[in-house]
C-alpha cells in the first residue's frame, strides 16, 4: 500500500457549517475544524472533475451488475479504493492532533497531568464499567483544543507536559443577504449570520491518502496509484460557498509508540486507545448470537454491552480473504476465530458530534426511489474520546495493540475501528500503556 502525505493550503475562508440553520439572530456555525469525509468527499469530487470520462489506465468499461440494473444501487465503483486520514493542522512541519480527554491542566503548574481509574461502583455510569476516569489534580481550567505531535507522543508515554503554542486559526463572522433557493434572487429583508474559519500564516491541513485501483482484466500486481497522476499543485473545492485550497505534498508524520515486548510488560496488563479521528458506532439490531443487540452509540459495536468483553478476533496469517471466499464467507470464517481476551474497564468521551449531508439517490424504506434528499443526522464519539481495556495476559495485549492501533511501521495500511466511514478516515486511534 502506497500512502501520499499532503497538504491543503486555502486560498479562500474555509465554511463547514452544521446542520443548525442561520439567520440574523443565529450564526450559522460555519468555522468547524473539517471532518474526516468533507475531506474524502472534497478528493473524490476532484478526481471527477479531472477525470469525467473512464481513463485507459482505469482498464474496461465498468459493467452495472443487477442490483444497478434494477435501480437498487446507485454508486460507481471509480475510485472507490480511496482511503483518507486526517485533515490535522500543519504549522512549521509539525502537525497538530486534538487534544485526548483523559488529560487534566492543573491549576498549580499549568501541566496536563494523566487521569487515573476511580472505583466506578458506587455511581450511576454504565454496569459494565467496573472504573471510571477522573482527575488526579486539582483543576478547573479547560484543556486545549490541539497537540504537537512531540506533546501527543508525551501524553502516551503517560507523562506530564505543558502546552504553549499560539491559535492556529480564527474564526471570523460576516452578515449576508439570504437567497431565495429555487429563484437564486436576494430575498428582501432577510439576512443570515455565518462563521467563517481562517488559518493563520503557515498553518495548512495535512492528511494521508492512498487509492490504488486494479484495472478490470488487469493482474493482482497491476495496481494504478491515482495519486501520482495528479500533477500537483492542483486546486481542490472544500466545504461549503466554494472554497478553494491548493493541494500539495508535505512532510509530516502520525504520533505513536512501538508496540512494546512482552519482556517490557507486567501486570496489571492495561492498554488505552485514543481516538485520532472521530467514530461512528452504530446500533446493531438483536440476533441469536446477541439477543439484546447493540446500542452503539458511545460503545464500540465491537464490544459485549454485557459484560464489556472485546469481540474482536485475534491477528493471523490467516486474515486476508482467501480466493474461493466472497465477501460473506470471508466475514463468516472470521467471526468464528477465537476472540483476544480482554475488556473494556473505563473509558471518557466527549460530546456527540452530530453532521448530515444531502443523498443524490434518495430512496424509501421499500426500495422506491424519491430523488435527491438529506441524509438521516448521525451522532459520531468525538476524536480525543479514550478507552481502557484490561487484557488476560501480555500476549493479549500485544493482540490487541496489533488490532487497534493506527500502524505499526510508515507504509502498513491504517487500522480502522469505525462501524461506517472508515475509509473516510473514521474510528483511527493509537494504543499505549495505561500505567498507574
Amino acid at each position: 500500500m502506497k500512502n501520499h502525505k499532503l497538504q491543503l493550503m486555502p486560498r479562500d475562508l474555509l465554511f463547514l457549517r452544521d446542520a443548525r440553520p442561520m439567520s440574523a439572530s443565529d450564526a450559522g456555525c460555519g468555522a468547524n475544524w473539517p471532518r474526516p469525509d468533507q475531506l474524502w468527499n472534497a478528493l473524490i469530487h476532484l478526481f471527477h472533475r479531472l477525470w469525467p470520462e473512464r481513463q485507459a489506465w482505469e482498464g474496461l468499461e465498468h459493467r452495472k451488475n443487477e442490483r444497478e440494473i434494477q435501480g437498487l444501487r446507485h454508486s460507481s465503483d471509480r475510485f472507490g479504493a480511496l482511503k483518507s486520514c486526517g485533515p490535522f493542522p500543519l504549522f512549521q512541519g509539525q502537525a497538530y492532533f486534538p487534544c485526548p480527554l483523559d488529560l487534566t491542566r492543573c491549576e498549580d503548574d499549568g501541566l496536563l497531568y494523566p487521569m487515573r481509574l476511580h472505583d466506578n461502583r458506587r455511581t450511576d455510569l454504565a454496569a459494565q464499567l467496573p472504573y471510571s476516569l477522573a482527575a488526579s489534580v486539582r483543576s478547573k481550567s479547560s484543556l486545549p483544543q490541539w497537540l504537537s505531535q512531540d506533546e501527543y507522543e508525551r501524553y502516551l508515554s503517560g507523562q506530564s507536559f505543558r502546552v504553549k503554542h499560539e491559535p492556529l486559526y480564527d474564526v471570523e463572522r460576516n452578515v449576508g443577504n439570504a437567497i431565495d433557493p429555487e429563484s437564486g434572487g436576494v430575498i428582501e429583508g432577510r439576512l443570515y449570520q455565518a462563521e467563517y474559519l481562517r488559518l493563520r500564516a503557515d498553518v495548512a491541513l495535512a492528511f494521508e491518502v492512498s487509492c490504488q485501483i486494479k484495472p478490470k482484466g488487469a493482474g493482482p500486481r497491476e495496481l494504478q496509484d491515482v495519486f501520482d497522476k495528479l500533477n500537483l499543485p492542483k486546486n481542490l473545492i472544500i466545504g461549503g460557498q466554494q472554497g478553494i485550497a491548493e493541494l500539495h505534498q508535505a512532510d509530516w508524520q502520525l504520533p505513536g509508540l512501538k508496540m512494546p515486548s512482552r519482556q517490557e510488560l507486567t501486570a496489571p496488563f492495561r492498554l488505552r486507545w485514543t481516538l485520532l479521528s472521530p467514530a461512528l458506532f452504530l446500533a446493531l439490531p438483536a440476533n441469536e448470537k446477541n439477543p439484546q443487540g447493540h446500542p452503539g452509540g458511545w460503545l464500540p459495536s465491537w464490544i459485549n454491552p454485557q459484560d464489556g468483553s472485546v469481540q474482536l478476533p485475534k491477528p493471523s496469517q490467516d486474515e486476508a480473504r482467501r480466493p474461493d471466499e466472497n465477501r460473506r464467507q470471508w466475514r463468516q470464517r472470521r467471526s468464528l476465530a477465537a476472540k483476544i481476551g480482554a475488556r473494556m474497564i473505563a473509558c471518557r468521551v466527549g460530546k456527540p458530534l452530530y453532521f448530515s449531508g444531502w443523498d443524490l439517490h434518495q430512496k424509501s424504506a421499500c426500495g422506491q426511489m424519491l430523488g435527491q434528499g438529506p441524509k438521516p443526522t448521525v451522532a459520531a464519539l468525538p476524536p480525543g474520546s479514550a478507552f481502557v481495556f484490561e487484557c488476560d495476559n501480555a500476549d493479549e495485549l500485544l493482540a490487541l495493540w496489533q488490532t487497534l492501533n493506527a500502524r505499526e511501521s510508515g507504509e502498513a495500511e491504517l487500522q480502522r475501528r469505525s462501524s461506517a466511514f472508515g475509509e473516510k478516515g473514521f474510528g483511527i486511534g493509537l494504543c499505549s500503556l495505561f500505567n498507574e
